[in-house]
């Protein structure tokens, strides 16, 4: 039996990590501090600008958003995966 949470965690999109500052991601270090990330889900690219933190096997990455002046934004979870490479799980709406 699984829970609401992990199953509402599995119908999440994935997005591929496809770039990270300019170049293609080899590892979650890739991630770690300021950074630039793009993410791709069903064709579509996605720019995020913001930091990431490695927790244990994961990288949080705290997007910013261009232009606000909130100090906190949208949370990205990151992972490798050994078949699927770096995958992105987008913030959950509240």
């Amino acid at each position: 039996m699984t829970s609401d949470f992990e199953e509402s965690v599995a119908n999440e999109p994935m997005y591929r990590v496809i770039d990270v500052a300019g170049h293609t991601p080899v590892s979650l270090d890739d991630l770690i501090g300021a950074t630039t990330v793009t993410v791709e889900n069903d064709g579509n690219e996605y720019r995020l600008i913001g930091s990431g933190v490695k927790l244990h096997d994961r990288v949080l990455f705290h997007q910013k958003e261009a232009g606000s002046a909130l100090e906190t934004g949208p949370v990205w979870t990151i992972t490798i995966d050994a078949a699927a490479g770096l995958t992105a799980r987008p913030p959950r709406p509240n």
